[in-house]
């Protein structure tokens, strides 16, 4: 691919990468209605069982402090993710201007990587911390840590890490063959 087909081509992922902000809202939107009308799906679905679904722990059902620790972890995640969008669109945009091996491109993916390799540990905090107080306020039977970390995830993010570090040594490679010649 030549170099004019490649910025074409990160321009057009520039200018798409807007739809991904329209659609983030409607995102949230839908995962807020869908969470908040779960229980009443679930009735229409089975009314036969409808005894059976009470006794299942549903959100809109949650105490207050069972509900703010969702919508908090809730809050933390979508943060997190629209965190991780303006740095991914920020190396599109400087790979749409060619700015592609630039000390503020390298620092974006080292700072992508980062958020993947250790969001997995604070989530799993998260989560754990979520569950205890649902069983606390007796909106869940029982609490039971988890310890599951997601392992692939965070092995990629140290990839990215690792990369943006080789392109940064590659950078000063170049420079330091510039000033050779």
């Amino acid at each position: 691919m030549t170099d004019l087909a490649a910025q074409r081509l990160f321009r057009l992922l520039d200018r798409a990468f807007w739809l991904i902000w329209l659609g983030f809202p409607v995102l949230i939107w839908i995962l807020v209605r869908q969470t908040l009308d779960a229980p009443a799906q679930l009735a229409a679905l089975a009314p036969d069982q409808a005894a059976c679904l009470e006794g299942l722990p549903m959100v809109a059902h949650f105490s207050l402090p069972g509900r703010l620790a969702f919508w908090g972890q809730f809050g933390v995640n979508m943060a997190v993710y629209a965190v991780l969008l303006v740095l991914t669109h920020q190396i599109i945009h400087r790979c749409a201007t060619g700015q592609v091996f630039v000390a503020t491109m390298i620092a974006a993916l080292r700072r992508i990587g980062l958020v993947i390799a250790v969001y997995p540990l604070v989530d799993l905090g998260l989560t754990n911390l979520a569950v205890f107080v649902y069983a606390q306020a007796g909106d869940v039977a029982t609490w039971l840590p988890d310890f599951a970390l997601d392992l692939p995830v965070i092995a990629v993010g140290l990839l990215l890490v690792t990369m943006a570090a080789a392109m940064r040594m590659a950078v000063r490679l170049h420079q330091d063959a510039e000033l050779t010649i």
